[in-house]
């Protein structure tokens, strides 16, 4: 662990030998013996670690692609903007591999960047394109939650109470400002403004249900609302299923009656966003068979022929490219479920963009983390 050796070898030397010159001159020789000592092993230790987990290899050839030298995390494919759900993500992936700097200086960059003045959460895009970095200091809630559960697996970790303080404060914005009632349900707004409507209808992201993080924020923040925010995000996964594969669309919409239905304002697709719907519920814990099958039954439907990036929920049509590499490792994740041996998932490849190499990551993680 980052720091053993350091604290512990000034204590022992100045417990155990004596204090005259000879004394001082052999405590100075011991600490400096047990101090390479111990470097060696902690270097075998990592070294070994290393080679037993081939991922370490890959959140390094994440790190190096896509986290600039002061933290800020660049969307390859997007003229190198930056947003709270890159930053949350980076920091995840910082923390599973035990490389606290990185974590530091991705969320330095994103506290001292994005965070907003008025409360805990986060201006959701930084672009570097323009006269104004923040056009629009809406947050992401999305992005939000990845950033607090980061900091609560990082205060666990590493023992750092500042971490689980900022989480903590995080979290309950998120539910003070984000989550909302309609028709007797809890839902998770998608930012603070403009997705609540003066009809009492509301637009929603099913992909923003991050189900692991919304597991974790009740030990951050004591309220019974996390639970049945989770109970009711998953009956209304069970009412947004359209078309004839019954898939999820990446927004939708409930009205004052409470009806769902695809959201208007946007293409009625299964696509960039809902591919991770399957991911977070893995992830959570929270796949059963009824929840998965109308993913897998659609994917099946393309043995002969590459898996489309997107698919109209509505009348089956289809995007006229294949899914990038990010959406096969969730495809593999949800597919082991049924496989007793999983084959091994897609690797981050030179070709692949920053959204890309971010699914694969996440799903090695919700892999490592559900015991697969």
């Amino acid at each position: 662990m980052p720091g053993t050796v350091e604290k512990w070898v000034p204590a022992f030397a100045g417990k155990r030998l004596g204090g005259t010159q000879q004394g001082t001159r052999r405590a100075s020789g011991f600490a400096a013996f047990c101090f390479w000592f111990f470097a060696a092993l902690h270097f075998a230790a990592n070294t070994a670690q290393a080679q037993d987990n081939p991922l370490v290899g890959e959140w390094t050839k994440y790190r190096d692609r896509f986290v600039a030298d002061d933290g800020r995390v660049r969307d390859t494919g997007n003229k190198d903007v930056s947003h709270t759900e890159g930053q949350g993500w980076a920091m995840l992936f910082a923390e599973s591999f035990d490389d606290r700097a990185t974590f530091d200086r991705i969320w330095r960059w994103t506290r001292d960047k994005l965070q907003r003045s008025d409360n805990a959460l986060f201006s959701w895009r930084w672009d570097p394109n323009g006269d104004k970095p923040i056009p629009d200091t809406n947050n992401a809630t999305d992005g939000d939650t990845f950033i607090a559960w980061a900091l609560a697996r990082a205060a666990q970790r590493w023992q750092a109470p500042e971490y689980r303080a900022a989480a903590r404060r995080i979290a309950v914005d998120i539910r003070e400002k984000l989550i909302t009632r309609v028709t007797g349900k809890l839902v998770l707004l998608p930012g603070t403004d403009g997705f609540k409507h003066d009809d009492g209808s509301v637009l929603l992201n099913p992909s923003y249900y991050i189900y692991p993080a919304l597991q974790e924020f009740p030990r951050l923040d004591a309220s019974p609302e996390w639970a049945r925010l989770r109970r009711d995000g998953l009956s209304l996964l069970a009412k947004a299923r359209f078309g004839v594969w019954k898939l999820t669309p990446d927004w939708i919409a409930i009205d004052k009656k409470g009806d769902v239905t695809p959201a208007p304002q946007v293409p009625p697709r299964f696509g960039y966003d809902a591919i991770r719907v399957p991911l977070y519920l893995v992830w959570g814990h929270e796949a059963t068979a009824q929840r998965l099958a109308p993913v897998i039954n659609y994917w099946n439907a393309f043995t002969d022929k590459p898996v489309p990036a997107w698919v109209d929920v509505t009348d089956g049509s289809v995007a006229p490219y294949p899914a990038p590499s990010g959406f096969h490792a969730v495809i593999e994740l949800v597919r082991e479920r049924l496989n007793p041996k999983p084959p091994p998932l897609p690797v981050i490849q030179d070709s692949d963009d920053y959204y890309a190499a971010s699914l694969i990551l996440l799903v090695n993680l919700a892999r490592k983390d559900t015991g697969r």
